[in-house]
């Protein structure tokens, strides 16, 4: 399984927790955006991500996970209550 990690820094700029948040929001937009532009076929997408930083302030961004995993792991997440399927 490939894995594939994209970046985006800030350096040298005082920002804000909300300031902090929105941003992210932002580019987990964008991300989602270029997976769509890049023509990306994706089978059975889970997509995992937040920007709470007092909920966990290291793991802030997105995750798009695909394949068997993301079918096991969204399962999982539906066992405890945290993914209700649409």
């Amino acid at each position: 399984m490939a894995r594939h990690e994209f970046r985006f820094v800030v350096d040298g700029v005082d920002l804000t927790p909300d300031q902090q948040s929105q941003i992210a929001g932002e580019i987990q937009k964008a991300g989602l955006a270029a997976l769509s532009v890049a023509g990306t076929k994706l089978t059975n997408p889970l997509a995992l991500g937040h920007a709470n930083l007092r909920l966990r302030p290291e793991w802030y961004g997105l995750w798009v996970i695909d394949g068997p995993f993301a079918q096991d792991l969204g399962q999982k997440i539906n066992d405890i209550g945290f993914w209700l399927q649409k």
